[in-house]
């Protein structure tokens, strides 16, 4: 009989979820940013370095964000606080694999590689009802194989992973360049210290430019420290994600080997 072409569905698209323009901020993070940059350099005329530096971050995350800087943040509050993923096709492989690890009793040997139990040729395995454990069961009672198992768990995988790479990406190319700013700052108050060098200086004159240049690199690197600190609650999900999808993928040759069968829990 012929195997059915149509692909699996996944559940449906979160509201986080990369939209078609997700590949760049495009004009209006452009337009954005230089508004932003332009009040903070008000603020650093004003002398309030602070907030001139926080507001040139950002200026970089409007740049790189655009139009999703609202959901950038969002995620960033939810990843940085919570220790659930953030759309429901990665909790579903979550939930999936942790009751396929039970049910497996998976281990890992003495090299790390991740072994199985002894299964039996048709066994019956009880797992949480979710769009994927539907998926799974559909494709073992119709025999799709190994190759159309893996696709139905990566239509499940993939948006998240590009997800938190996205936004990882983002936060880290603001951790990377306030530095930079943090340094032109240093620079603008050096310059502004040698020039009022002369026969008559005092500590009293050039204090105002040296504080210039430590709290320009100050602020900087304590910005920089914040956004790198986020972008790394990002790559400890990604980590997670790959790792069970790694285990799902594994499980799922497993129970294609072995002819079983899922009956979803009510």
């Amino acid at each position: 009989m012929a195997s059915d072409p149509r692909p699996a569905a996944a559940a449906p698209s979160d509201g986080l979820a990369l939209g078609d323009s997700g590949a760049g901020a495009g004009a209006l993070g452009l337009l954005g940013a230089a508004a932003v940059f332009i009040v903070a350099v008000v603020f650093f005329v004003a002398e309030s370095y602070f907030m001139a530096t926080l507001l040139i971050s950002f200026a970089l995350l409007i740049y790189v964000a655009g139009g999703e800087l609202g959901k950038l943040l969002k995620s960033s509050l939810t990843v940085f606080f919570s220790s659930k993923h953030l759309l429901k096709n990665a909790i579903y492989v979550s939930d999936t694999v942790h009751a396929l690890r039970k049910s497996l009793h998976m281990r890992k040997d003495e090299q790390g590689f991740i072994k199985v139990g002894p299964i039996e040729a048709g066994t019956k395995l009880k797992l949480p009802d979710n769009p994927l454990v539907r998926e799974i069961q559909a494709v073992l009672k119709r025999k799709k194989g190994k190759e159309y198992a893996e696709y139905v768990a990566h239509q499940f995988y993939v948006d998240c992973r590009e997800l938190y790479d996205h936004f990882h990406a983002h936060l880290e190319f603001v951790a990377n360049v306030m530095p930079l700013f943090g340094l032109i700052g240093t620079v603008i108050g050096l310059i502004g210290m040698f020039d009022r060098l002369g026969s008559n200086t005092s500590i009293e004159n050039l204090s105002p430019q040296l504080a210039i240049s430590l709290q320009c690199t100050l602020f900087g690197a304590i910005l920089a420290s914040v956004y790198m600190t986020i972008a790394s609650r990002f790559d400890q999900r990604i980590k997670a994600l790959e790792y069970d999808y790694d285990i799902l993928v594994h499980s799922l040759d497993v129970l294609v080997e072995n002819g079983a069968e899922i009956e979803v829990q009510a």
